[in-house]
């Protein structure tokens, strides 16, 4: 998705405003990268057209990865909070089977 804003960007956004302060964004490579996460339980979403990165094993190796569609984020930074809001209900109970740590959400490389 490089070259364009990002829609996670807005939910992140989004989600500050409404006070969801355990939902961070992390970007890197001047913006290449972007992923949304949460520590507890430890998810991370990518979404699907963004490519693969070594950041994702670095940084989210012990969180489960969701992956979001463009369909998933074309209604809107709205929408898209709300499907992850709910998935972040769905996945509650998620407990990663290695030890957990917290990324590093300050990155931009």
């Amino acid at each position: 998705m490089a070259g364009h804003t990002h829609p996670f960007h807005a939910v992140a956004k989004l989600a500050a405003a409404n006070g969801m302060n355990e939902l961070e964004i992390m970007v890197a490579h001047n913006g290449d990268y972007v992923r949304l996460f949460q520590n507890d339980p430890p998810l991370f979403f990518k979404h699907k057209n963004d490519p693969s990165d070594d950041i994702d094993r670095e940084e989210f190796n012990d969180f489960k990865r969701i992956l979001l569609s463009e369909e998933d984020c074309s209604s809107g930074p709205d929408a898209t909070l709300a499907l992850i809001e709910m998935l972040l209900v769905k996945f509650s109970d998620y407990q990663s089977d290695r030890p957990s740590r917290k990324p590093n959400a300050g990155r931009n490389t």
